[in-house]
């Protein structure tokens, strides 16, 4: 039977504490800290199977050298969005009401850049579409903090802001320790705004307001849930949790129901959201 905990968040922005602000903010960061873009007034689709396995069926594998059999279940494609380019399958889809498409391809394993069972990074690519044209395109593996031993599990593009989870593909220690980040990027320039410190970001994530809630966990590990400000990755509260955070959902704007991998629901207040 699922059970519901009650725990609180607090939170504060940190765009005021000069301690945590570079010398120089750069403006992208500064003009994005605290948007109301986010998951609260655009929810993204998502399912306890996780983000790259709901809009596809079928394993991320190939089968003699071709894709394992998978069929898009996700949302309409336009017909200017295409689901392969290359090797690179499309994975996640996800539309930013009325102005366009953010699209996440990968590589399936055993078909170019990875092997099933292999270190090495499979190759990702995001894509925004805007007025039926492509925006811009970023090969993401090269803003990635090196060459194996991660994958990409969930991406948002907010405020103009891209995020994704560098996450381990296996147990932390297989990486030394050195995964599981999550990194903000300025699309448009291909850089790297910040990236938070290891272990924060496997699974899924939710942007709201002022900062990211991400959990870490797996088998033998430390299961947590973080709260990362948004403008500058620091985590700003860790709260150990049973098992692994699965699943979230917002019960309204300022209450998060997280699902562990228990199956146990602990719900969360989050104070000044958009403070």
């Amino acid at each position: 039977m699922t059970r519901l905990g009650w725990l609180l968040l607090f939170s504060a922005c940190y765009r005021s504490d000069t301690t945590t602000t570079p010398p120089r903010p750069d403006p992208l960061v500064q003009a994005t800290t605290c948007n109301a873009d986010d998951d609260v007034a655009r929810p993204v689709l998502d399912s306890h199977d996780g983000r790259l396995r709901m809009h596809s069926t079928a394993p991320l594998t190939a089968v003699r050298g071709r894709a394992g059999g998978r069929a898009w279940i996700g949302p309409a494609v336009p017909a200017y969005v295409p689901k392969r380019i290359g090797t690179l399958e499309l994975m996640v889809l996800d539309e930013i009401a009325g102005e366009g498409y953010l699209a996440l391809y990968r590589d399936p394993y055993d078909v170019a850049s990875c092997r099933l069972g292999n270190e090495s990074n499979c190759a990702y690519q995001a894509r925004y579409f805007s007025g039926g044209k492509v925006a811009w395109s970023l090969p993401l593996n090269k803003l990635m903090s090196r060459t194996d031993h991660l994958e990409i599990q969930d991406i948002r593009l907010s405020g103009g802001v891209l995020y994704f989870n560098e996450a381990c593909q296996s147990y932390s220690n297989e990486a030394g320790g050195d995964c599981s980040s999550l990194v903000a990027v300025d699309p448009a320039a291909g850089r790297v705004l910040w990236r938070s410190p290891v272990l924060t970001s496997n699974n899924r994530f939710m942007v709201r307001g002022c900062y990211i809630v991400a959990g870490y966990g797996f088998t033998s590990e430390p299961d947590a849930l973080h709260l990362i400000d948004r403008g500058t990755g620091k985590i700003v509260q860790r709260l150990p949790v049973a098992s692994a955070p699965q699943g979230y959902t917002f019960a309204d704007p300022a209450r998060l129901d997280v699902t562990l991998y228990s199956g146990d629901v602990r719900r969360y207040r989050l104070d000044n959201a958009l403070a």
